[in-house]
C-alpha cells in the first residue's frame, strides 16, 4: 500500500464561540424549573394563602 497522509475531515475554521451552549441538559433543567413553578403556582400557593397548608 502507497503510504498517504491522515485526512481531517473535520471543518479546520473556528466556529462562532456561544456565550450560552443550550444543550439537552439545559433544556431539561428548564424544563424542571417551569414544571416545579407550575406546581408550585397552581397547587402549594393557594392552600398557603388560605392557610389551609400552615
Amino acid at each position: 500500500m502507497k503510504p498517504t497522509a491522515h485526512r481531517d475531515w473535520r471543518v479546520s475554521r473556528p466556529s462562532r464561540k456561544t456565550r450560552v451552549a443550550f444543550d439537552q441538559t439545559t433544556a431539561l433543567g428548564g424544563l424542571t424549573v417551569a414544571l416545579f413553578a407550575y406546581i408550585v403556582y397552581h397547587f402549594i400557593y393557594p392552600l398557603i394563602s388560605k392557610g389551609l397548608l400552615w
